[in-house]
Protein backbone atom coordinates (compact mmCIF):
# COMPACT_ATOMS: atom_id res chain seq x y z
CA UNK A 1 0.00 0.00 0.00
CA UNK A 2 1.17 3.45 -0.80
CA UNK A 3 1.96 5.71 2.17
CA UNK A 4 -0.87 8.17 1.47
CA UNK A 5 -3.39 5.35 1.12
CA UNK A 6 -2.20 3.81 4.36
CA UNK A 7 -2.62 7.11 6.21
CA UNK A 8 -6.10 7.64 4.75
CA UNK A 9 -7.18 4.11 5.65
CA UNK A 10 -6.01 4.27 9.26
CA UNK A 11 -7.36 7.81 9.60
CA UNK A 12 -10.78 6.58 8.50
CA UNK A 13 -10.56 3.66 10.93
CA UNK A 14 -9.60 5.99 13.79
CA UNK A 15 -12.48 8.34 12.93
CA UNK A 16 -14.87 5.37 12.84
CA UNK A 17 -13.72 4.31 16.31
CA UNK A 18 -14.19 7.88 17.55
CA UNK A 19 -17.72 8.05 16.15
CA UNK A 20 -18.52 4.61 17.55
CA UNK A 21 -17.44 5.74 21.01
CA UNK A 22 -19.45 8.94 20.67
CA UNK A 23 -22.58 7.10 19.67
CA UNK A 24 -22.10 4.58 22.51
CA UNK A 25 -21.73 7.41 25.02
CA UNK A 26 -24.72 9.32 23.62
CA UNK A 27 -26.86 6.17 23.69
CA UNK A 28 -26.13 5.80 27.39
CA UNK A 29 -27.31 9.35 28.06
CA UNK A 30 -30.55 9.18 26.09
CA UNK A 31 -33.71 9.60 28.07
CA UNK A 32 -35.57 12.40 29.72
CA UNK A 33 -33.81 15.45 30.99
CA UNK A 34 -32.83 18.94 29.97
CA UNK A 35 -30.29 17.75 27.39
CA UNK A 36 -32.22 14.85 25.86
CA UNK A 37 -32.66 16.56 22.48
CA UNK A 38 -28.97 17.52 22.35
CA UNK A 39 -27.91 13.98 23.22
CA UNK A 40 -30.19 12.61 20.49
CA UNK A 41 -28.64 15.00 17.96
CA UNK A 42 -25.11 14.00 19.02
CA UNK A 43 -26.05 10.35 18.70
CA UNK A 44 -27.54 10.84 15.23
CA UNK A 45 -24.44 12.67 14.00
CA UNK A 46 -22.16 10.06 15.58
CA UNK A 47 -24.03 7.15 13.99
CA UNK A 48 -23.99 8.79 10.55
CA UNK A 49 -20.31 9.66 10.96
CA UNK A 50 -19.50 6.11 11.99
CA UNK A 51 -21.31 4.70 8.98
CA UNK A 52 -19.60 7.05 6.54
CA UNK A 53 -16.09 6.52 7.92
CA UNK A 54 -16.57 2.75 8.03
CA UNK A 55 -17.64 2.83 4.38
CA UNK A 56 -14.62 4.98 3.45
CA UNK A 57 -12.22 2.55 5.15
CA UNK A 58 -13.95 -0.39 3.46
CA UNK A 59 -13.80 1.30 0.07
CA UNK A 60 -10.09 2.02 0.45
CA UNK A 61 -9.41 -1.61 1.37
CA UNK A 62 -11.51 -2.82 -1.59
CA UNK A 63 -9.80 -0.54 -4.12
CA UNK A 64 -6.31 -1.43 -2.87
CA UNK A 65 -7.13 -5.13 -3.10
CA UNK A 66 -8.48 -4.73 -6.62
CA UNK A 67 -5.40 -2.75 -7.69
CA UNK A 68 -3.10 -5.45 -6.31
CA UNK A 69 -5.04 -8.18 -8.14
CA UNK A 70 -4.86 -6.23 -11.40
CA UNK A 71 -1.14 -5.63 -10.98
CA UNK A 72 -0.58 -9.32 -10.33
CA UNK A 73 -2.65 -10.28 -13.39
CA UNK A 74 -0.84 -7.78 -15.59
CA UNK A 75 2.54 -8.99 -14.32
CA UNK A 76 1.59 -12.62 -14.96
CA UNK A 77 0.37 -11.81 -18.46
CA UNK A 78 3.60 -9.97 -19.23
CA UNK A 79 5.63 -12.94 -18.04
CA UNK A 80 3.51 -15.26 -20.16
CA UNK A 81 3.99 -13.12 -23.26
CA UNK A 82 7.74 -13.08 -22.75
CA UNK A 83 7.78 -16.87 -22.47
CA UNK A 84 5.73 -17.17 -25.67
CA UNK A 85 8.10 -14.83 -27.49
CA UNK A 86 11.06 -16.91 -26.37
CA UNK A 87 9.34 -20.07 -27.60
CA UNK A 88 8.64 -18.45 -30.97
CA UNK A 89 12.28 -17.35 -31.25
CA UNK A 90 13.46 -20.86 -30.41
CA UNK A 91 11.19 -22.33 -33.06
CA UNK A 92 12.48 -19.80 -35.61
CA UNK A 93 16.08 -20.66 -34.73
CA UNK A 94 15.36 -24.38 -35.20
CA UNK A 95 13.81 -23.74 -38.60
CA UNK A 96 16.86 -21.78 -39.66
CA UNK A 97 19.15 -24.60 -38.61
CA UNK A 98 17.24 -27.27 -40.53
CA UNK A 99 18.62 -28.03 -44.03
Amino acid sequence: MERRTLVLFWGAVAAAVFFLGSSWSAAGRLGSGPHALGNAAVMAVAVVGFGVTALVAGRIAFVVGRAQRRARTTRDRARGQVKEEVRDDDALDRRRQEP
